[in-house]
């Protein structure tokens, strides 16, 4: 598991993604450009929503594909619930709480991608619970050790 995210890590920082500051910095400027009578500023804000929500869409999808890739080999990344499905909403949603919630330092947090914020907040609020079966066979494991 540790090799996929280190991989997901390094090709997110190598390429030149979009940092939150700037995602942040259009969520919250959305509204204000709203509120102004100005057609350019409307005009503004329908296209800025329009890019997050593209923006939002493609970083759920390339999450649950990696997360597939994670999952044949034995490590997913986050287990959606039955029913539940990464909508561009949901991922922009999450990515906004996530990044409001990040407990690092205000400068390290703002040079984090967008993928990157996603990633931890996809795995903070879908995590996988460890199955029955592999608890057992650990401990059964441990205690032959043991004994």
């Amino acid at each position: 598991m540790k090799p996929i995210i280190y991989l997901l890590l390094l090709l997110s920082s190598s390429t030149h993604a979009d940092t939150i500051d700037h995602f942040m910095n259009i969520v919250n400027n959305i509204p204000q450009m709203e509120m102004k009578a100005d057609p350019q500023a409307q005009a503004w804000a329908r296209s800025a929503r329009n890019i997050l929500i593209l923006t939002s869409e493609s970083i759920a999808e390339s999450l649950i594909l990696t997360n597939e890739a994670a999952k044949e080999r034995g490590a997913p990344l986050f287990c959606l619930p039955s029913g539940v499905q990464l909508t561009a909403p949901i991922m922009s949603e999450l990515i906004q709480q996530t990044y409001r919630e990040i407990s690092s330092q205000q400068s390290d947090k703002n040079k984090m991608t967008v993928s990157q914020v996603a990633l931890l907040g996809i795995s903070k609020q879908y995590p996988c619970q460890p199955q029955q079966g592999t608890q057992d066979n650990q401990m059964m494991h441990m205690s032959n050790q043991q004994g």
